[in-house]
């Protein structure tokens, strides 16, 4: 009797089921897609597939505008008529957010499609007896209370259209208990439990939340910590996690289209 391979390819590459400018090319087509930690890294790479998946209209936010700038180029150089909304700013302010949200609600005609919660830190990795509490508390801040905070002032437009999709980008670390990583891997298992709740209580009006997990990726909260020498934590830090990195940053970026 022939057996099934049940184990699914892992994949490091954007492959053709989720390529934004084939298979999914026109998948997004009029929406509207906010996108949080737009400037750099994964989130750049999630703007680039929505321009690729044909979004109109895209909102942007990062810690600094000249990395959203460089993501609004890199968008129109693909669709030169999106439109782009973008500003600089602290996720962790519910004053900032609730202010941002609601000017460029208004700008895209009260209306969001989309969010992507995608700014994140990854705090000293240090032992919990020996860290700094708020820098610790810090990576709950920005990978938790940012999450659920953009999602707090999305949701009523969401509701108020019947329709919309939460994706969170969340880690395997959320499903480790490893050495000085407490702050990170505590912070992703909350938010991917967030996401579930928001799921639970809003998926009967239209709405769908996901937490994906986007792979190894290279990215800069890695590249801080091979510059770091200050930080006598960073080599071992770097030497241990950098062989895992193995995928590319296009990965997730097509992912969250799909």
């Amino acid at each position: 009797m022939a057996t099934t391979n049940l184990q699914p390819d892992t994949m490091k590459f954007v492959y053709p089921t989720i390529d934004a400018s084939t298979t999914l090319h026109q998948s997004a087509k009029g929406k509207v897609v906010m996108i949080t930690g737009a400037g750099r890294g994964i989130g750049q790479a999630i703007a680039i597939a929505f321009a690729q998946a044909l979004a109109a209209k895209l909102i942007l936010t990062a810690l600094e505008e000249s990395e959203l700038e460089e993501s609004r180029q890199k968008v129109q150089e693909i669709k030169p008529d999106i439109q782009v909304f973008l500003r600089a700013l602290d996720v962790r302010s519910n004053v900032d957010v609730d202010t941002f949200v609601s000017e460029a609600a208004a700008w895209a005609g009260n209306h969001i499609d989309v969010l992507c919660c995608n700014a994140g830190i990854s705090p000293p990795l240090v032992p919990i007896a020996s860290g700094d509490p708020d820098r610790w508390w810090m990576g709950l801040e920005v990978n938790l209370k940012g999450v659920y905070l953009f999602s707090r002032h999305v949701l009523p437009i969401m509701l108020a259209q019947g329709a919309g999709h939460i994706i969170i980008t969340a880690s395997r670390a959320a499903t480790r208990a490893d050495d000085k990583m407490s702050s990170y891997q505590i912070s992703k298992l909350a938010a991917t439990r967030l996401c579930e709740c928001i799921h639970r209580e809003n998926h009967e009006m239209g709405i769908r939340c996901f937490a994906i997990h986007p792979g190894g990726i290279v990215t800069r909260l890695l590249t801080d910590l091979e510059t770091k020498e200050t930080e006598s934590w960073a080599p071992e830090v770097v030497k241990i996690i950098r062989p895992n990195l193995r995928e590319e940053i296009s990965l997730p970026g097509g992912v969250v289209p799909f």
